[in-house]
Order: structure tokens, then sequence, then C-alpha cells
């Protein structure tokens, strides 16, 4: 893959059964993000930018990425079969699981990216104030310019999203900005 931009985009939990509380919250929220989500994606597979899909595994250890996909969108609510058929990931992304709050805990994610020579990652998914944050929180520790797209993530409430982005965007200088501000600032940049 010619990539002289460095960039990735990682898709945090975007697959669930949401058998938990404020689960429904969080999967209405999640479908109105799914068309920012898609977009996100689709810009990225066409501009030759990585995108990451990173999941939860539901404790199913021994089952591969697309058996937990199909997982939640059997055992899940309808919505759940709703978001894997919108946003189901295409041949050229990666797919990781984990099993915590952070995409980057005990996984692949940390040696892809520094495969892959990334340097600036686009935080998207669900929730904003779980997943999202720890995973923006652990790319940031580790050096990366971090950017979370604020009209591809979801949290079960409004406010929840809200203050979640205004933590990020305040107290650590991450930007927030809409994907296709993320997209077009990919396009122009200048190859290293």
């Amino acid at each position: 893959m010619n990539r002289s931009d460095h960039r990735a985009l990682l898709l945090v939990d975007l697959f669930g059964d949401f058998q938990f509380e404020d689960g429904e919250a969080l999967a209405r929220a999640l479908k109105d993000a799914a068309p920012g989500i898609a977009a996100a994606a689709a810009g990225c597979r066409r501009q030759r930018i990585p995108v990451v899909y990173c999941n939860d595994n539901f404790g199913r250890w021994h089952d591969p990425w697309e058996a937990v996909l199909e997982f939640t969108a059997r055992e899940g609510k309808e919505v759940s079969a709703e978001l894997l058929a919108h946003l189901r990931p295409q041949p050229s992304d990666i797919v990781l699981l984990k099993s915590r709050h952070s995409a980057f805990y005990q996984t692949q994610l940390p040696a892809l990216l520094e495969d892959l020579k990334t340097r600036e990652l686009a935080v998207a998914g669900a929730a904003t104030d779980a997943c999202v944050m720890c995973s923006a929180l652990d790319a940031h520790m580790r050096g990366l310019d971090v950017r979370v797209l604020e009209d591809a993530t979801a949290a079960a409430s409004p406010a929840r999203h809200e203050r979640a982005l205004a933590h990020l965007r305040e107290s650590l200088d991450i930007p927030v900005l809409p994907h296709v501000a993320w997209l077009g600032s990919a396009a122009a940049a200048p190859a290293r």
C-alpha cells in the first residue's frame, strides 16, 4: 500500500449485542452515527488510508473475528444486524479483537500502527465516553497525533457524548472534528 500521509482510521466497537444497561440508547446513537462512520471509512479507502476495526470479542476467545461479528448480529438487538450490514469491514480493512475498553490494551494494534508508520490516528465508534475515549487517550499517550471524529462517534446520551468530546478537546488538546474535515485534510496532506 502506497501511503504517503501516515494516517489511519480506527473504528472502535461498531458491533455489539447491546444487552447491557443503556445498550438500547447506545445502539440508537450508533445507528444515527452510522452514516458518518460509513462515509469516513469509504473516504479513507478511496484515499488508501488504512481502516482498522477493533471490536470487543464478547468472551468468544476461540472465534475468528467474522464469527464474533455474526454472533452480535444473531444474538443482539435488531440494530446489531443493521449495523453489521451497513458497516461490515471490507477486504482491504484490518480487523482486530479486544477484550477491554482500549483498542490498544493487549492487542496487536500498537505493532500494526508501527508497521504502517502511522503518525496520525482518527478515532471513531462507540462509546464516545468509554472505549473511544480510552483508545484516544492511549493513542495520545503513545505519541500519536490523535483526532476524534465527532459525527462518527456515539454515546448512550447526547450529554455523555458532548462531555467526552469536551474533555478530549479541552483537557488534552485532542482535535475533535467532523469526518469530512479530517478527510479533507488527509487529501491535502503533503508527501513525507
